[in-house]
């Protein structure tokens, strides 16, 4: 863990007049494939006021902390993070289900949890792994393949095949021997182009097609959870600033 990193929270909360709700370490850290040298990837929820949700117009809801000494901090504000919730954003759940947590307040991420095994949308969620897919696999090319877009193209195709599998949102971790050997080198530091024969090569285009047509497929009537989402945000609000003044 980076030692700076609730230095630099409890600073944007100061700054910003908000509080965090939760804070979790993501990217590589969180997807089990980083190295030493690998940034730290900060990702948090806070939430404001409640004079400032009072406001006719609409503020910046991102806090954005300039990269530097290895670490990349950003956050949503609540609101924000909950409508995207509602559309199974795999982005925010990927924060939700991670290992490593640098705040954990006001019970924001075990509810959103709980609420998560009710309105999971596969749909949304395989069409962005098969997205984050694509991306990827336009960054490689021949037989020698950079080490880094491989793994991010691999843990998008498991990930998309665990939704399509199992029908619930998959861990942020890869569990597959067929890989280890890849994700071991990445976390010993390795750069070296992978080569990759051609059962893998196949394996890679066979599943990016057949997850596509399934997500295709799918039709969905998904369970409104905007109720809940209010509930949760006013409770939120309630208990974050029960205080008589900022802490």
């Amino acid at each position: 863990m980076h030692t700076h990193i609730p230095t630099h929270l409890q600073k944007i909360q100061s700054t910003h007049q908000v509080k965090i709700c939760f804070a979790v370490e993501a990217g590589s850290r969180a997807f089990g494939y980083a190295s030493a040298k690998s940034d730290y990837d900060v990702r948090f929820i806070y939430i404001h006021r409640p004079e400032w949700y009072l406001s006719i117009d609409k503020e910046r809801d991102v806090i954005e902390v300039p990269v530097s000494d290895n670490l990349d901090i950003s956050g949503w504000e609540m609101t924000k993070a909950l409508r995207l919730f509602r559309k199974s954003n795999p982005s925010l759940l990927e924060w939700l289900y991670a290992d490593t947590y640098y705040e954990d307040r006001f019970s924001v991420a075990h509810e959103l949890r709980s609420l998560n095994r009710t309105y999971f949308q596969p749909k949304p969620a395989l069409f962005h792994y098969l997205s984050m897919a694509a991306a990827n696999e336009r960054k490689i090319s021949g037989e020698a393949i950079p080490i880094k877009p491989l793994l991010n193209l691999i843990r998008s195709i498991l990930s998309a095949g665990w939704i399509r599998d199992r029908g619930t949102f998959p861990p942020n971790t890869m569990e597959s021997s067929v890989w280890a050997p890849f994700i071991n080198m990445k976390k010993s530091g390795s750069t070296d182009p992978i080569l990759l024969n051609k059962e893998k090569q196949a394996f890679i285009h066979r599943e990016m097609e057949e997850l596509r047509e399934y997500a295709e497929s799918l039709r969905q009537n998904p369970a409104d959870p905007t109720a809940e989402l209010n509930l949760l945000f006013l409770n939120t609000l309630r208990k974050a600033w029960s205080e008589s003044r900022f802490q």
